[in-house]
């Protein structure tokens, strides 16, 4: 079933706003974030972790990025707002490459970009070999500062 009206675009789109405010306040460039309470709040997407990499690439400017494998791209259309980039890889390709390459085609090539604490290590290590010259950070403060709580599976509502 579809999540997507206008109501819950217009609030998604204030709370991906806000997260970019926040984004610009700590210094990041983007932020990376996995299945969780972080993508709930800011997205509406409920996804279940496996160990095949679903992402979502929060830009500082320019879309949304989603990168997730290449068999569950109709549901997760069905899921996605409009306006997010979606790339699916398939099983011989490298989801953190597409990963990097969303970071380059918005113009990420050096700076910091934030990872959401509950991103696994070998996502983090994946994008890292591809795109060393970004400083990798933690986005917990970032996340929390625009009203998202990693913690839990519910988030502040502001």
């Amino acid at each position: 079933m579809p999540q997507n009206n206008d109501t819950a675009d217009a609030t998604y789109r204030s709370r991906i706003e806000k997260l970019r405010e926040a984004m610009k306040e700590f210094g990041l460039t983007a932020v990376v974030i996995e299945p969780g309470p972080a993508m709930v709040y800011l997205t509406g997407v409920h996804w279940g972790r496996s160990e095949r990499t679903f992402a979502l690439v929060v830009p500082l400017k320019g879309d949304l990025g989603f990168v997730l494998p290449g068999f569950e791209e109709k549901r997760a259309r069905e899921l996605i707002h409009p306006g997010a980039e979606i790339r699916a890889w398939q099983e011989d390709e490298s989801p953190y490459q597409l990963v990097a390459r969303i970071l380059k085609d918005r113009g990420i090539v050096s700076g910091r970009v934030g990872m959401d604490p509950s991103v696994r290590f070998f996502i983090y290590d994946g994008v890292r070999k591809l795109a060393p010259q970004l400083d990798y950070v933690s986005a917990q403060q970032v996340l929390k500062s625009a009203g998202v709580d990693t913690t839990s599976s519910t988030s502040k509502r502001k």
